[in-house]
């Protein structure tokens, strides 16, 4: 028997893939925007997709269609409102941190034995409104409902994912603690006895095609390369080709920077002498456009990646499948929707808010990396008293408690 789960704030599904890749039964998944449910569709066939805003969901309706029917409640609330850089660190409060409250209604609702909520690792100082920190309200409200809480920051690296990616994991439990929640890792930077050496970005991408700006296509196609290593091997299960590998537009000017680029530079260190004369200020290149460093973990994927990596070796930015790849996305998962997309500040000003969805890159940067979903949840489904099946990875086993990752 499988747990079965309701997943919240789905997004394209990355935390779903990991829990089934557990051994768990999505039985429903809500997510708001059209691209993103339409990327959870196309890949998880069978999950009944509830496209629409949480806060339209009716407790009624909530408690009729899934008490008694749902073992774990997971998801993560978007995580903006939560996030150290930007706004918040002037003290500004998004609208979006009070979803919590809405998380914490239907577990009212639903009366699941486990609830998950993952968000950024600034969720742990973030507050919902003005005086109500985050995790004192998930607290009191999660014991008020009988659950047990514990949360733990996890580093992505130290669960087999070739980037970096720090995140913290909230876990209720009516049925208490018998054993941690919480997975050891079984990474590191070097290689032990009881762990593997992290995944590096050249592990992960390596035997993708090369492409040059504004090369590739959306859909499949065949392979260019033999699997390198028993990352790709795994990868690249059951998927007759690569998609989702397409390149973005560069000016000749733009390439001829990232060509110049060493790994582990920014582009905003590119600069050009000073002006016509040779005495006129230097001309700073102010972009966040980092050069990754092959022989390591990728910095962490982001919603706006886009513009923020340059590939190790070729003069141009990520691909979505790259990118997919560093999250640890089998290449079977097909992302939908616009690649990049317009700000919902510049939709808004020319009043095309209709068009405001979810790019592939946004997706991939949104989501939770299967890989540790699929860590996460092999810890809970023993929590839960589920037996491991024989075909599981034996490495994400239940173990001790651990204390948090770095």
């Amino acid at each position: 028997m499988q747990p079965k789960v309701l997943d919240l704030f789905a997004g394209c599904g990355g935390l779903s893939l990991g829990l089934s890749q557990a051994g768990c039964e999505i039985v429903a998944a809500v997510e708001i925007d059209q691209w993103a449910a339409d990327t959870y569709r196309r890949n998880h066939l069978g999950v009944e997709v509830i496209q629409a805003d949480i806060r339209s969901l009716d407790s009624g309706y909530l408690r009729e269609r899934f008490k008694g029917g749902v073992d774990l409640i997971a998801g993560g609330p978007p995580c903006q409102g939560f996030s150290v850089s930007g706004k918040r660190q002037y003290g500004h409060i998004k609208e979006q941190n009070n979803l919590v409250e809405e998380f914490i209604r239907v577990v009212e609702a639903v009366e699941p034995k486990v609830v998950l909520i993952e968000n950024v690792s600034g969720f742990r100082t973030g507050h919902i409104k003005p005086g109500n920190p985050v995790m004192s309200y998930l607290k009191v409200e999660l014991n008020r409902l009988g659950y047990e809480f514990d949360a733990r920051v996890l580093q992505a690296t130290e669960y087999g994912v070739p980037s970096l990616r720090r995140r913290i994991f909230v876990v209720g439990s009516r049925i208490g603690f018998p054993s941690s929640p919480f997975p050891i890792a079984t990474h590191s930077a070097e290689a032990t006895i009881s762990a593997e050496p992290f995944i590096s970005t050249w592990d992960a991408i390596s035997d993708l095609p090369s492409l040059r700006a504004s090369e590739g296509v959306d859909e499949f196609v065949p392979y260019a390369h033999e699997p390198a290593n028993d990352y790709q091997r795994e990868i690249r299960a059951q998927s007759s080709g690569v998609a989702n590998h397409i390149a973005m537009k560069h000016t000749p000017r733009l390439v001829e920077r990232f060509t110049a680029l060493p790994q582990g530079s920014k582009g905003y260190d590119l600069g050009r002498t000073a002006g016509r004369d040779g005495e006129g200020p230097v001309t700073i290149y102010k972009s966040n456009n980092q050069r990754l460093i092959a022989c390591e973990p990728s910095l962490c994927i982001t919603a706006n990646f886009q513009s923020t990596y340059v590939h190790p070796f070729q003069p141009r930015n990520l691909t979505a499948r790259e990118a997919a790849r560093l999250m640890s996305y089998p290449d079977t998962y097909y992302f939908c929707g616009k690649r990049t997309q317009m700000s919902s500040g510049f939709l808004k000003k020319y009043g095309r808010e209709h068009e405001d969805f979810l790019s592939q890159y946004n997706q991939i940067g949104n989501s939770v990396p299967p890989r540790l979903g699929r860590a996460i949840g092999l810890q809970l489904r023993s929590l839960l008293s589920f037996p491991e099946t024989q075909d599981q990875d034996r490495r994400f086993t239940a173990l001790p408690l651990i204390e948090e990752s770095a």
